[in-house]
């Protein structure tokens, strides 16, 4: 069968009105039998109704332009808020920059020599207050424990006394020894607290749970070694009444919870040691007692975890910097799009969305395709339509290149 060319055929403008481009596309293929040569002519035509669409009477033109200069005042309204904001987050930045300086200055500050350790004056007196109660501490268990171990002088409380060093003097080398490393026990025990207290400090700066079974066991030992001290302290003073002739009642096991001897070794003893042991700490856990090195090391992991959130704080600033910059760009792009646009309509020149012309022409290429593979092999289809959209791609690129578009 011989196909007219496309400028010999009757092709109905009018109907192509009344059907869809999809439609207009299967007829037309079959009107040309899918030749490739003829699909410009009949694109024409697509291009002809599809500008017939965009027309807009004279009260739509002016609704159109009223529109397009409204959209154009908010872009521009928002562009001046857009830009104020950049201008806040620049200034913004500026005060990081400048804390971020003042931290590394004061971090070279504290490596010069000039970096701040504390009050001393609270570790003075603590530190005091700790020697005094060491040296009281070491009395008492010292005198406690002589008198749990050897019995208590008639006359004497056993937790207070005065000779307890002669006494053990006389009882030989052995005596006096126990008597002296006795209290380092307690001392000891303190020291130990101390140690995981620090190590719950570590634990803290690493975010892991802190450990307190430790710190438990050690006050249980020595509360229960300070009550069994008051029970044979109460026991040795009743003893020595019931030998005196000041009480006719023998000792008994549930006397103790009457015995105010017992009571005063626990809060003279145990409580006094929790004072102390909370101190010792405080003391020598100061920075003040800390080496030149560890103390600097101290302040400047302190001054870089700072310098860290405040950098994080500055990139953030500068990311948004980056965003407000971009949004201005495509701000301005919109005005100058939207500009153009009126500029169109005010001199006759409709501005034709690119997008929509390419959708017109492809709902136009389906309906062709649709055709071509309905009434030909799939290898003579594949080869016709190949060569179709190669004329159709040529014949898209030219129209655009060659007018004004709306993007």
């Amino acid at each position: 069968m011989t196909v007219q060319p496309i400028n010999e055929q009757k092709i109905n403008t009018d109907e192509s009105d009344k059907i869809t481009f999809n439609q207009f596309g299967f007829r037309s293929a079959a009107k040309s039998q899918s030749r490739p040569d003829t699909v410009e002519g009949y694109l024409e035509i697509v291009y002809a109704r599809f500008l017939e669409d965009q027309k807009l009477d004279e009260q739509g033109l002016k609704d159109r332009i009223a529109k397009l200069r409204a959209e154009v005042q908010q872009e521009k309204a928002k562009k001046q808020e857009t830009i104020a904001d950049v201008n806040a987050s620049k200034r913004n930045k500026e005060d990081k920059e400048k804390e971020i300086e003042t931290l590394e200055l004061e971090k070279i500050d504290i490596r010069n020599g000039d970096g701040e350790t504390g009050d001393t004056t609270p570790f003075v007196i603590g530190a005091f207050i700790t020697l005094l109660l060491t040296l009281y501490l070491f009395v008492f268990y010292s005198s406690s424990g002589y008198s749990a171990f050897y019995g208590i002088k008639p006359g004497s409380l056993g937790f207070i006394n005065p000779n307890v060093f002669a006494d053990a003097t006389n009882k030989g080398g052995g005596v006096i020894t126990l008597i002296i490393l006795f209290p380092v026990i307690f001392l000891g025990l303190g020291f130990l607290i101390h140690d995981a207290l620090e190590k719950n400090k570590k634990l803290v700066q690493e975010r892991k749970p802190r450990q307190f079974a430790l710190i438990i066991i050690l006050l249980t030992i020595t509360f229960i070694a300070d009550a069994f001290i008051g029970y044979k302290i109460s026991e040795g003073v009743h003893t020595n009444d019931f030998n005196a002739g000041r009480t006719e009642e023998l000792w008994k096991f549930n006397m103790i919870y009457t015995d105010i001897n017992f009571y005063l070794v626990l809060i003279l003893g145990f409580v006094v040691y929790v004072i102390w042991g909370f101190l010792l700490h405080y003391v020598l856990s100061h920075p003040y007692l800390k080496t030149e090195s560890e103390k600097i090391k101290l302040m400047v992991e302190n001054i870089n975890n700072r310098v860290s959130e405040k950098r994080k704080e500055l990139s953030d600033i500068i990311a948004k910097i980056h965003k407000q910059e971009s949004d201005i760009v495509t701000i301005d792009n919109k005005i100058e799009e939207k500009t153009k646009d009126i500029i169109g309509y005010e001199n006759g020149k409709i501005p034709i969305n690119e997008a929509s012309l390419r959708g017109s022409v492809g709902e136009f290429m389906g309906g062709w395709q649709n055709y071509t593979y309905g009434n030909y092999s799939l290898k003579k289809a594949d080869e016709l339509i190949q060569e179709t959209i190669k004329r159709q791609n040529e014949w898209l690129s030219k129209k655009i290149s060659t007018h004004s578009y709306d993007h």
